[in-house]
């Protein structure tokens, strides 16, 4: 099965993030709505979209870590299909998460950020029946590291894409999903671990003409990047 490209926001206007979310809908196969949106806008942002684009997937970064019921049904009613709990959250909420999603019809990704063990906890969540494992990182961490490099002080004690391959080596039941700085030029050493999701902000959104701007790249600028990752991912 192709990999499916995750679009993700973690920065914006509340307008700017729909109206960016509409006009790219069509050529994505997930939407994230980022932990920063999530805390600036609440769950209204999740709802808003999912009821102007029913059919588009979302999977909404909760970054949960207790409280996994709760929150969990909360974000499925507001119309996410995919939530997102921390590998660091004890093993009892992991389990609720993943007995709400199955309610719902939705799926669990689990986040390894962080994680001194990661080969040992990948089995553990593994084993949990989330969906999904992601090796990710925000956007305030993509200027200090690279997929192919060590980098001390990062949340990343092994290379990013050593760390994927441990990650894959103990997945079972879940996909793979990487999301660390992925780019055009790195992207077929990502699609070589054959991850179900690639997941991808700044390598879309980043403005060249204008690098201190807040404002994103222009659309057709944004289209074209995403249909050269789509060749390189091979759908």
């Amino acid at each position: 099965m192709a990999a499916q490209l995750q679009l993700v926001f973690d920065h914006g206007k509340r307008h700017e993030v729909i109206r960016a979310t509409d006009e790219m809908a069509d050529y994505v196969d997930i939407v994230e709505i980022g932990y920063p949106e999530l805390v600036t806008f609440g769950l209204s942002i999740v709802s808003e979209i999912h009821e102007a684009l029913p059919d588009l997937k979302l999977c909404v970064d909760a970054k949960v870590f207790h409280g996994g019921s709760g929150i969990t049904r909360r974000c499925f009613e507001a119309g996410a299909h995919i939530v997102t709990v921390l590998a660091g959250a004890p093993n009892p909420v992991i389990q609720q998460m993943v007995r709400h999603a199955r309610h719902y019809g939705g799926k669990i990704m689990c986040d390894m950020d962080g994680i001194k063990r990661p080969a040992r906890r990948t089995a553990e969540v593994d084993a949990l029946g989330v969906s999904y494992v992601s090796i990710a990182s925000g956007y305030l961490m993509e200027h200090e590291y690279d997929l192919h490099k060590r980098n001390h002080g990062s949340i990343f004690q092994l290379q990013p894409l050593d760390l994927a391959k441990a990650v894959k080596r103990n997945l079972i039941h879940a996909g793979l999903v990487i999301g660390t700085g992925v780019n055009t030029e790195n992207i077929s050493d990502v699609m070589a671990l054959d991850p179900q999701i690639v997941m991808v902000g700044r390598a879309i959104f980043h403005n060249e003409v204008d690098p201190t701007s807040d404002r994103a790249a222009p659309l057709d600028v944004r289209l074209a990047r995403i249909n050269e990752l789509r060749r390189a991912m091979g759908n």
